[in-house]
């Protein structure tokens, strides 16, 4: 139940690059689409105070907000935060581990679940040094050894809420600096600007000192020592920048350079390709372009990603010698020039995506068997596993273990390549001019309630035809990371804002669906149209264009 956040993308550029002569914000953080939407939108006034900010229930202060002074957004920093540690049991007493040249005693304790028209649930938790055992909670999957978890999140004093009190009044570098530095679990890219001309970006994360050489991504050997850690490192070693010399920084999920940590520390973490975050540097770096919110629009809404042609690249030799067909030639040829667009119109990314999952069932699905392969396809390990895979002719990935011949990598292209075709054909239709990018790609805003049938019919909101994919900074994912046509799109930019700090009272936004959550309420859908075909709306500050643009009051009358 927990919605996907990742995908996002958030820059600033400083003045010496922008058309005004001030930084300029940009931030489109991507979560899990549904109706009502993720964020709650609302220009709070007071006297002292104001902040246009958006909320998440139950969370009293902004997450994302701006003002005349400053303004700020996040994205997902993506370390990894969380190990699996396999326990050594005492033979003589199951109720010990070893841990630090030593036997100690496992604690418990008993938590009670509530369950609804049942009787309660009652389970006993049991604590190593490392954390709660959880391996009983995945069944026979991780064998009969113990699985301790250690999870950051629980390690910290974590002051979440007293970090983003700060960061809605933080209008200097030194305030947010200090307000970031009490975010400790998740890990969040905090991007940050203000109308005196400054631009920021901290790794808000505490990040723990693990022994050299350990890759916490597998399951950590305790007799070994691979879980202890010493504590962790100062907020001031985290990856960060304050007014570089380029005069921008972006941040989109990818891992940060060990460079702009102060000590070089490397962190571990499960970051996404780097082709989004070059595609937007790409276009950012262009030093004789200066920023404004036009500009800006266009790059929010870029469809564009190496991912496609970078992966496409190794096979394309194995491909051309395969692929016959005159009609499936031509698509071919058109596909190893395609330049990793995903607009409505193109035939290319549909060809392309359903190709990469028939070739990660012809690789892979043998080898792991349906429960995990569905898994892995949901997995963001996939993302890099793939074009890795293409690469390496050699890999033993390639060999079908169900046939007693030994395939190669072109007999597995050559597989999915037919598979893809034939799924095409058989879904949209035996003229490839047909299988266009928006037919196929969708977006639908569900609510909990749409779930059932008829009621999806009232409470959904779409489907609407959405540009944009996987890693394209119009970042739109599919439900998981890899399917067959058609596709229908989960998560992606949760809003999108635009804050020219030479005129923050004319900033830009948009709500994925409506600002009310009210079932036949007129702003419960009014921007999902707006919100597909890439249309911002006003988000206003001065006090004059508040009055000119209300439509209404709500008065809140305390009882007396």
């Amino acid at each position: 139940g927990v919605p996907m956040f990742e995908g996002s993308n958030a820059w600033v550029v400083s003045g010496s690059r922008t058309a005004s002569g001030k930084p300029l914000l940009a931030g489109d953080p991507h979560i899990a689409f549904a109706a009502p939407a993720i964020w709650y939108e609302a220009h709070l006034s007071s006297p002292g105070f104001e902040l246009y900010g958006h909320f998440l229930a139950p969370f009293a202060s902004a997450l994302l907000g701006h003002n005349r002074r400053f303004g700020w957004s996040i994205t997902m920093f993506q370390n990894d935060d969380m190990d699996l540690v396999a326990e050594k049991i005492n033979p003589a007493n199951p109720n010990q581990v070893w841990h630090q040249g030593q036997w100690v005693d496992l604690r418990s304790r008993e938590e009670t679940i509530s369950v609804k028209g049942a009787a309660p649930v009652k389970l006993n938790v049991r604590l190593s040094p490392r954390g709660p055992i959880v391996s009983s909670a995945f069944g026979d999957k991780l064998g009969a050894t113990p699985v301790s978890m250690w999870w950051a999140f629980l390690e910290t004093d974590n002051p979440l809420l007293e970090a983003f009190y700060e960061l809605n009044r933080a209008d200097t570098l030194a305030k947010a600096r200090a307000a970031v530095s009490k975010i400790h679990a998740p890990g969040l890219n905090v991007v940050w600007a203000n109308a005196a001309g400054d631009i920021a970006w901290w790794a808000a994360a505490r990040l723990a000192q693990r022994p050299k050489g350990v890759n916490p991504v597998f399951i950590l050997d305790a007799n070994k020592g691979e879980a202890d850690k010493p504590g962790f490192h100062p907020f001031s070693a985290n990856p960060q920048e304050e007014n570089p010399a380029r005069g921008y920084i972006l941040s989109a999920n990818h891992q940060p350079q060990a460079a702009q940590s102060a000590n070089g520390i490397e962190v571990p973490g499960y970051y996404s390709p780097v082709d989004r975050a070059q595609r937007i540097d790409e276009l950012l770096r262009q030093s004789e372009k200066k920023w404004d919110v036009n500009n800006s629009q266009a790059l929010q809404l870029d469809t564009r990603t190496g991912y496609g042609p970078r992966l496409l690249a190794p096979l394309l030799p194995d491909l051309r010698a395969v692929v016959t067909d005159a009609a499936e030639r031509d698509l071919l040829e058109k596909l190893s020039k395609w330049d990793g667009n995903y607009p409505l119109d193109s035939v290319l990314p549909t060809v392309f995506v359903q190709f990469l999952y028939q070739l990660a069932v012809a690789a892979m699905a043998d080898d792991m068997g349906e429960p995990q392969f569905t898994n892995l396809i949901s997995a963001r390990l996939l993302d890099a596993a793939l074009p890795r895979l293409a690469q390496d002719a050699a890999s033993p990935w390639w060999d079908n273990r169900s046939t007693p011949a030994v395939e190669t990598r072109r007999d597995t292209v050559k597989m999915a390549w037919d598979a893809a075709w034939k799924h095409l054909r058989a879904t949209l239709g035996s003229t490839p001019a047909d299988w266009t990018w928006g037919k196929v790609h969708t977006l639908t805003h569900q609510h909990a309630m749409g779930r059932q049938k008829p009621l999806d019919k009232l409470f959904n909101v779409g489907p609407f035809e959405v540009p944009g994919g996987p890693e394209t900074p119009n970042n739109m994912y599919i439900s998981r990371r890899l399917g067959p046509v058609p596709w229908h799109v989960t998560s992606g930019p949760s809003t999108r804002r635009l804050i020219d700090f030479a005129q923050p009272e004319r900033a830009l936004g948009i709500n994925p669906v409506g600002q009310s959550g009210v079932l036949f309420d007129r702003h419960y859908s009014d921007q999902a149209s707006a919100f597909a075909r890439g249309v911002y709306m006003p988000q206003h500050l001065a006090e004059a264009d508040v009055a000119t643009h209300t439509r209404g009051t709500l008065m809140l009358v305390p009882a007396r």
